[in-house]
């Protein structure tokens, strides 16, 4: 009998960790970083965080410019790219032209990570369907606390509170760039409406705000607490039951 009911606490200890751990899409990870487990990218937890930044480095935009050359390509420009100048980047807003912060996330390092981006179209525009970016992925599993699929309209990310949403700071009921150029039209880039979950096209002179990301993981083991929690619980209970036959 007593080696049933042990054998029991332990499956139900081990489900626990299982369930706990398998319904949230999302992991905080240390360094200001959220882990998307669906789709296997990491998110900045600032979803301003340009704006963190500028306040507290005041030469941060020279920087930016800086280290880009002080240029960015652009398809739609006669000799191929765009000079980078104070004025693609908004401080006091955290806004930036499409160029500035294709140059902020370039010149971006986070958690020890330099390959940071903005984010992107994953699936095209087919047969009526709107194309789909990871922030549609991000809006419709993550913040908005499972708007749907597809292009997500329904409850905006920047306008619900939960769980999900809570894991980030700073997010805007406003537009953010992704990084993809709008094909028909190259001096256009694609944008992500997080007020209700669309996605649109605007030119790349417009200032936006704007969500970096990069692919993978940043933890090789994302659970050793709930490993070490089983493991102490195993002890416990073998040491249990050591005891009452000694007894």
């Amino acid at each position: 009998m007593r080696h049933k009911k042990i054998r029991l606490a332990l499956v139900l200890l081990a489900s626990s960790i299982v369930t706990s751990t398998a319904q949230a899409s999302l992991e905080a990870r240390t360094g200001g970083m959220v882990y998307d487990k669906i789709n296997k990218i990491t998110w900045a937890a600032d979803a301003n965080l340009f704006k963190t930044q500028a306040a507290a480095d005041s030469n941060l935009v020279n920087e930016i410019i800086v280290n880009n050359n002080g240029v960015i390509n652009d398809a739609s420009a006669v000799n191929g790219s765009h000079t980078l100048t104070a004025a693609d980047f908004n401080t006091s807003t955290g806004k930036m032209t499409w160029f500035g912060a294709q140059a902020w996330v370039n010149n971006l390092t986070l958690g020890g990570f330099t390959d940071w981006r903005l984010p992107i179209i994953t699936e095209g525009a087919s047969g009526g369907n709107p194309p789909v970016s990871e922030m549609v992925a991000l809006f419709a599993n993550g913040p908005s606390g499972g708007a749907g699929a597809g292009n997500g309209a329904g409850a905006g990310t920047g306008m619900t509170n939960n769980g999900s949403y809570n894991i980030f700071t700073n997010v805007q009921s406003s537009e953010y760039w992704l990084g993809s150029e709008y094909a028909s039209s190259p001096g256009e880039a694609w944008l992500f409406l997080t007020t209700n979950g669309t996605m649109s096209y605007i030119g790349k002179l417009n200032q936006n705000f704007a969500w970096a990301v990069r692919s993978g993981d940043v933890a090789a083991v994302p659970l050793p607490g709930a490993v070490w929690l089983f493991g102490s619980a195993l002890v416990g209970l073998i040491g249990l039951k050591r005891r009452k036959n000694i007894v």
